[in-house]
């Protein structure tokens, strides 16, 4: 069995903070103190007195990815978007925050892959996703250790990405990956519990050749249910963690068994997992921390997995 590091996402723990970077990486400096933690998950830091707050952890030992999705979507570009001219600004409004991500001696950047056109125009926008990521792997080979990491998102439910069923996505990536080498999936099991053709189990076994970290993470996939969608959602109290989602701790130990029994793609030393739960203005956060750690060390027990106390 190989050995799966524990991560913290702390742009979603922590969210109704994390537009003050500085505060953000307070925080970080906070949850070094944690042992069980070996990675973070971050929004590109941009200012350079964080930049090097991260790097030191970075240098340290730590796995540090940042998310440029956000600012992405968020500033209404698209890296599959049919029209010439946005895609290009879009994969060059790209390339400027992989490298604002590098200066902090990240080890992955997440990037979206835009909205999905729908059944006209799909594979047009796939073949400029394609050019996009081509464009964006050539400016990271600059960076050694530095990964590109694509998150297939659900196409038909709540997030309506262009790059959803996983097995659509792992065909269309075995191709990209020839080319570019730096790009890997991140996998998350919400996305795919959402999915109605493919088995938790079986996604993740199409993803591992290709992957270099996942999120567990809870959703409902009751389509009757008003909350039907994957909002990131809560875990429920221990030990027995029920609610409406479909995320337990058992499913949780099979998704880290899965990977545990899998070696890594080349490049990726261990594979690097976290608990995906957001948190809103007024929550207590790190009670929220404490539950979804307090979980994760639960699903590495019952998978008969190691971590750091």
């Amino acid at each position: 069995m190989n050995r799966i590091h524990p991560s913290l996402h702390l742009l979603e723990i922590f969210m109704p903070v994390a537009d003050n970077e500085t505060f953000l990486t307070g925080l970080l400096q906070e949850c070094t103190e944690i042992p069980f933690y070996r990675g973070f998950e971050l929004p590109v830091i941009s200012q350079k007195q964080n930049q090097n707050v991260v790097r030191s952890l970075a240098e340290s030992g730590y796995q540090i990815t940042q998310w440029a999705s956000p600012k992405i979507t968020g500033a209404g570009y698209n890296l599959s978007s049919t029209e010439p001219e946005l895609r290009k600004r879009s994969a060059e409004y790209a390339i400027e925050l992989m490298k604002t991500a590098a200066e902090s001696g990240t080890t992955n950047v997440g990037l979206p892959s835009g909205d999905d056109p729908g059944d006209l125009i799909r594979e047009e926008a796939k073949k400029a996703l394609s050019e996009s990521y081509h464009e964006i792997s050539e400016a990271a080979a600059k960076y050694p250790g530095l990964h590109l990491t694509l998150e297939p998102l659900d196409r038909y439910v709540h997030k309506k990405q262009l790059m959803g069923p996983i097995r659509e996505v792992t065909e269309w990536f075995a191709k990209l990956k020839k080319e570019c080498p730096n790009f890997y999936l991140h996998w998350d099991s919400a996305h795919e519990a959402l999915a109605t053709d493919i088995s938790l189990m079986e996604s993740m076994e199409l993803a591992l050749p290709y992957m270099a970290q996942f999120h567990i993470c809870n959703c409902i996939n009751d389509p009757s249910n008003p909350c039907y969608g994957d909002h990131h959602m809560e875990l429920g109290a221990a030990p027995e963690y029920k609610n409406w989602g479909y995320l337990n701790v058992e499913i949780a130990a099979q998704m880290l068994r899965k990977a545990a029994e899998q070696t890594p793609p080349e490049g990726v030393a261990h594979y690097h997992a976290a608990v995906e739960v957001r948190t809103h203005m007024g929550d207590d956060m790190w009670k929220r921390e404490r539950e979804i750690r307090e979980f994760l060390m639960a699903a590495f027990d019952r998978a008969g997995l190691e971590y750091e106390k």
